[in-house]
């Protein structure tokens, strides 16, 4: 960063991490709502599930998808240095649900075509049903990671759409997995610790997934791959010092 002076052997840190880790404090409110947000939904998709599994991912779909990546959203702009609020919040969610559906329903019908194949497998189908079961299990394996980078790619960038915005999200992950890897650690460690010892542990699992996710895409080559491919880049405006 211009003007930063780093220790020698040690990089200068990126400007979007820290402005991330510094904001997270001074936007508590609206990271504490967001959690709840999700925390409910997602207890609607359990209680959901415990019907009918088919129920519970329906609900996962068009309730937990939606809340989060709003949640995701609002980090993105602590990331790079704007003030939300709960009413932006409120606001993300209205304008980021559809979106979020959309691509929350690849992995899941995904999934749930890997798990007839697999059924199938089982149940003593021939060796034709390696073929569907293999092809829907990497299917589903990398529309889950794009997932992942989809919800601050969305939120952050307008452009591309549809299949290239899939096909950029893996791109992304593929140039630097690591942040996004470790996103996906934070809430699977989350989610296992607040099942294995307290339900209530949940509430503390959306906002640091969410804030690390944003970190991470923010410190991603995005701009840059933007850049090479078109004219239209998000925001290249870096956070304050």
């Amino acid at each position: 960063m211009p003007g930063a002076t780093a220790r020698p052997g040690r990089a200068p840190a990126d400007p979007y991490l820290r402005a991330t880790f510094r904001g997270a404090w001074a936007h508590l409110p609206v990271l504490l709502v967001g959690s709840v947000a999700v925390t409910a939904a997602s207890a609607a998709a359990v209680v959901a599930g415990d019907a009918s599994p088919v129920l519970g991912a329906a609900v996962a779909v068009v309730a937990v998808s939606p809340t989060l990546a709003a949640l995701v959203a609002c980090c993105c702009d602590v990331a790079t240095g704007d003030d939300v609020g709960v009413r932006d919040y409120g606001a993300a969610v209205r304008r980021v649900a559809a979106g979020a559906i959309g691509a929350a329903l690849v992995p899941a019908v995904l999934a749930a075509l890997t798990v007839v194949a697999l059924v199938a497998r089982a149940a003593g189908g021939g060796a034709w049903t390696l073929l569907p079961a293999g092809v829907g299990t990497t299917a589903t394996v990398l529309a889950s990671v794009a997932w992942i980078v989809l919800l601050p790619l969305r939120a952050s960038c307008p452009e591309p759409s549809g299949p290239r915005a899939w096909l950029l999200a893996l791109h992304l992950f593929a140039r630097r997995p690591v942040p996004f890897v470790a996103a996906a650690v934070v809430g699977a460690l989350g989610v296992a610790v607040s099942t294995g010892v307290s339900n209530g542990l949940f509430l503390l699992v959306p906002a640091p997934f969410a804030l690390v996710l944003a970190a991470a895409f923010h410190t991603s080559p995005v701009r840059e791959v933007l850049a090479a491919r078109q004219p239209s880049t998000p925001d290249d405006t870096r956070p304050s010092s």
